[in-house]
């Protein structure tokens, strides 16, 4: 017997030492393999060893990983709780009218909104009612609990919900008036936040305690500033925007390109709305004076989030420039550096923490590869159509590979958001209109014209063809038998339906026409000669010959 094989009672023996050798694999997988007896002895334990290694490899990235989230959330408890912390001193100990304004402008407007609705909120109910009491302790308590809950509750006076502006503006005409007052004063009580602080409340309690200082302020800062603005407009050194063209802006009101252009920041602020949805992250000059907006000037003319948003769509775009790899998150679409040692993304954000595997995009499937994850067939199949079907629809541009689609009719020279010129009939670089033929490729007949491609086409019949065409080719790479659905089935509904819906544009209606007129002109041309070849065979013959009656 060869001391490699096991039969009989030795492979029974075997299986129960393997499965105890390797505690973490399946039992009736190794009992398998010693059945099958595909493999001797040494390779079984080598293989075995191999998968044991990978499972305790899992279950140590499974461990760290928990581990890790644990730690994130904890720094992510800490972080809040010291910044709910220093928020309320920013409303209570720490409390600054410059800075108080300067979040809010217009305290009066904000805080008389109804839909606003603080008191309204039941965890703020007992510090509110506590609050009032201490603030107007000649008022019956039962009046101030009754104001509170009845503005605050009552679903059919929701229009009527106060604030805790309006509740205190109440209370203070009902005390000056001597409604509803004590023959005694109530004594203070001592006032304690509740567990979770609601800064919106803290900001109405803030302007309730230093409401005639902040509005003194806002009312001196008006005055300087009309003072000022004034003094600007007699001197003549204000200036216009050339977007909105509003007058008389000032320096702290205007900001300017790189050759001294000036733009009010609502002008900005959209024009950079406009190229972040695009994903552009180029800011010309709105004058079009062939100049940018330097980065100071976007961070003081646009707000916080916005700005944020438009650096890291910078940061990503000069990390892919420098050829460094980026990869995001299928879940929540956050972006970090690759390594290409590993498979596997591991998302950082502390509200999504997914592990992907980056080839496939799907949930992380270690130590299996992509193939080897079971998946429907049916599903396989009608993605790989569908993946063919997207990618015959898409362009690429040949500088940046950003993919892009034209959606309705037009020139077919196509300009990339990174400057890049290409033809979207063939996809390759140009850099004129040379490589183009006539308006609507009316000019097919010339040698010169008769390679190139039209420089206005009908653009869902050219994708209908494209998609149609590749959907064909595709459905011959899988088996017939595992395309339920055939996603290329209503290509043609689509399109005749849109075309149903959108008028064509008039160039082309007048592009037909031309053509149209130029045909009848042709026909009635080439009528005109064979009546007169008619004539001409009949007045030498007296009759047409056999053959030209057939022609004739």
């Amino acid at each position: 017997m060869d001391p490699f094989e096991y039969t009989g009672s030795f492979g029974a023996y075997a299986e129960r030492v393997l499965i105890d050798t390797f505690p973490n694999l399946c039992p009736k997988m190794i009992g398998g393999l010693v059945r099958s007896k595909e493999m001797d002895l040494v390779q079984l334990v080598t293989h075995l060893s191999g998968l044991d290694d990978k499972v305790q490899r899992k279950t140590i990235t499974e461990e760290a990983r928990a581990l890790m989230q644990k730690v994130e959330k904890a720094e992510v408890n800490i972080a809040s709780k010291q910044k709910s912390s220093s928020q309320v001193k920013k409303y209570t100990t720490e409390f600054n009218v410059e800075e108080f304004v300067a979040l809010i402008p217009n305290p009066e407007e904000t805080f008389s909104k109804p839909t606003r609705g603080t008191a309204a909120r039941l965890k703020n109910l007992y510090y509110v009612e506590r609050y009032f009491m201490n603030r107007y302790p000649s008022i019956y308590k039962a009046v101030i609990s009754n104001m509170i809950l009845k503005y605050g509750h009552d679903s059919e006076k929701s229009e009527e919900c106060h604030t805790l502006v309006k509740i205190d503006d109440q209370l203070a005409s009902a005390e000056e008036r001597g409604l509803h007052t004590m023959k005694c004063r109530r004594k203070p009580t001592l006032l304690t936040l509740p567990k979770e602080v609601d800064i919106l409340m803290l900001q109405e309690v803030a302007y309730i305690e230093h409401r005639k200082e902040i509005l003194d302020y806002i009312q001196k800062k008006k005055q300087d500033e009309a003072q000022r603005r004034q003094y600007l407009i007699d001197n003549g050194l204000t200036v216009t925007c050339q977007c909105c063209f509003t007058e008389g802006l000032t320096i702290e009101e205007a900001f300017t390109c790189n050759k001294d252009c000036s733009f009010c920041a609502e002008c900005i602020q959209k024009s950079c709305e406009l190229k972040l949805g695009e994903d552009n992250i180029q800011f010309p000059c709105l004058a079009d004076c062939g100049s940018q907006f330097a980065w100071t000037t976007l961070q003081a003319a646009l707000p916080p989030t916005l700005f944020s948003k438009l650096s890291q769509r910078c940061t990503e775009s000069e990390i892919r420039a420098a050829g460094i790899k980026l990869d995001s998150c299928p879940s929540c679409n956050f972006t970090n550096i690759i390594d290409e040692q590993y498979t596997t993304f591991q998302c950082l954000n502390p509200d999504c923490m997914e592990e992907t595997c980056i080839l496939c995009k799907e949930p992380s499937h270690l130590p299996l590869r992509c193939d080897e994850v079971e998946k429907d067939e049916e599903v396989k199949a009608r993605l790989h159509v569908e993946k063919k079907m997207t990618e015959a629809l898409l362009r690429t541009c040949w500088r940046c590979s950003r993919r892009f689609i034209k959606e309705q009719d037009g020139c077919n020279k196509i300009t990339c958001v990174c400057g890049a010129m290409s033809c979207y009939i063939c996809n390759k670089p140009v850099e004129s209109y040379a490589h183009f033929n006539g308006l609507g490729g009316d000019k097919y007949h010339l040698r010169t014209y008769r390679f190139r491609c039209p420089l206005y086409s009908d653009m869902d019949a050219m994708h209908e063809r494209e998609i149609a065409k590749a959907a064909e080719e595709a459905k011959k790479e899988v088996d017939p038998a595992k395309l339920k659905f055939d996603p290329s089935a209503d290509i043609n509904k689509y399109y005749e339906d849109k075309r149903k819906k959108t008028n064509p544009p008039r160039w082309m209606e007048a592009l037909e026409d031309v053509r149209l007129a130029r045909g009848e002109q042709r026909l009635e041309q080439m009528r005109a000669e064979i009546q007169n070849l008619r004539e001409q065979v009949i007045a030498f013959t007296g009759t047409y010959p056999k053959i030209w009656r057939l022609v004739l």
